[in-house]
């Protein structure tokens, strides 16, 4: 696995991590961070954990070892769907770009550095 996509994992895993973190224990922080209401906490809950699943399924891959490449294809449909959606909900007005921008870009970032990266790993 080449360095540039474990460091890129890694940070996706601290992403995902905060956020988790974030959306599971201290959703009144979360709402201020993403500057947006959060009405329904067993929602929150839920996202918080699959944040977290998913960090610890980025430094799974990160690690390296069998099931490298699809691991690392999983965190790359994460981030990809996370681009779509957001992408959609500030085109049709559902959130700002103050909201749906910043997780817009940091995922779309995320994406092009795992595309770009994940081409030295032998499928």
């Amino acid at each position: 696995m080449s360095k540039r996509l474990q460091i890129t994992l890694y940070v996706i895993m601290a992403y995902l991590t905060v956020f988790g973190f974030l959306f599971l224990f201290l959703p009144g922080v979360a709402e201020k961070v993403l500057n947006t209401s959060l009405p329904d906490a067993a929602l929150n809950m839920l996202y918080g954990q699959l944040s977290l699943t998913f960090a610890y399924t980025a430094f799974l891959a990160a690690r390296g070892g069998d099931g490298l490449s699809k691991l690392s294809r999983v965190i790359f449909a994460l981030t990809t769907g996370h681009v779509v959606v957001f992408g959609y909900q500030l085109m049709t007005g559902v959130l700002d770009f103050s909201q749906a921008g910043p997780p817009l870009i940091i995922n779309a970032i995320f994406t092009v550095l795992l595309f770009l990266f994940r081409r030295d790993i032998q499928a």
